[in-house]
């Protein structure tokens, strides 16, 4: 019996450390604010959502940055003039930035201001992902609700308790997901809301990871990912105060973006997954 207990001791620090990341590089500590990051394939650059130095203020010193998958940053000021941009999302050559109460549609080619809608009674629009068919999502972290942009109208979309707090938002598959305290499958059609796991924290960054496992991160300096439902914490920095806000991960280089908010810049890790996460 106590070899079958250390065996099973063994097999779990393995499982423990079966998934880890290795810190690859920091940007300069010049992005002011940096709230979220995300990846662009076809220009192989990543955007940056800073939001300057007041925040929670429209004084029009939010911008987004551009920096390379090797730390540089390419444009510290691609485009200036926002409060405080926060989620981002790209689809037919538009990034689209959630600002305040403002969902802002960028041209990338122009990096221009193409449209900006504004709903007047959002609290903290947050988080942006967007569906295969064009639908773009925005969750209000300050209520309980998620609003959409379909057909040149953007209008709250969903209204639902079990959302209180929401932020992190991915789309995928046909499936739309949310994250406040648990993690949440919503049926596009439907509407219909299921919890997959909790005991998450709460979300701010969240994105899928392969045979329905996810990926995300808490503001205050921790990174989880999930294996069927069981959290595993990957990183935390919060004891010495270096914020994990709206985090991108680059699958096909297992690489993983974190915008570190006050710390005022970028810091990469390679997602090492030394056992493969099964299918439920």
């Amino acid at each position: 019996m106590r070899t079958l207990a250390l065996l099973t001791l063994i097999m779990i620090a393995f499982q423990a450390n079966a998934q880890e990341m290795t810190k690859l590089w920091s940007t300069p500590q010049t992005l002011k604010v940096p709230e979220s990051v995300l990846y662009n394939t076809e220009l192989d650059v990543a955007f940056v959502a800073c939001m300057g130095d007041e925040q929670n203020e429209k004084t029009g010193d939010g911008y987004i940055a551009q920096i390379n998958l090797e730390g540089n940053i390419l444009n510290e000021s691609w485009l200036s003039g926002l409060n405080d941009p926060k989620g981002m999302a790209i689809r037919e050559g538009k990034l689209y930035v959630s600002d305040m109460n403002e969902l802002v549609v960028i041209d990338i080619e122009s990096a221009a201001i193409d449209t900006a809608y504004l709903i007047p009674d959002a609290s903290f629009l947050n988080d942006v992902t967007v569906c295969s068919n064009g639908v773009v999502y925005v969750s209000d972290s300050h209520e309980q609700h998620i609003y959409a942009l379909q057909d040149s109208t953007f209008s709250l979309w969903l209204d639902d308790q079990r959302l209180q707090g929401v932020n992190g938002l991915w789309a995928e598959g046909g499936n739309l997901y949310a994250g406040n305290n648990s993690v949440w499958a919503i049926d596009p059609k439907t509407k219909s809301i299921a919890e997959l796991f909790s005991g998450t924290g709460g979300i701010d960054g969240l994105e899928t990871i392969g045979n329905r496992n996810f990926i995300f991160s808490n503001w205050a300096g921790r990174i989880y990912i999930s294996d069927n439902g069981k959290v595993i914490k990957l990183l935390d920095t919060s004891e010495v105060e270096i914020n994990t806000a709206d985090i991108d991960y680059v699958p096909g280089k297992n690489l993983v973006l974190v915008p570190t908010f006050f710390t005022n810049r970028v810091d990469a890790y390679e997602l090492n997954m030394d056992t493969e996460i099964e299918e439920e």
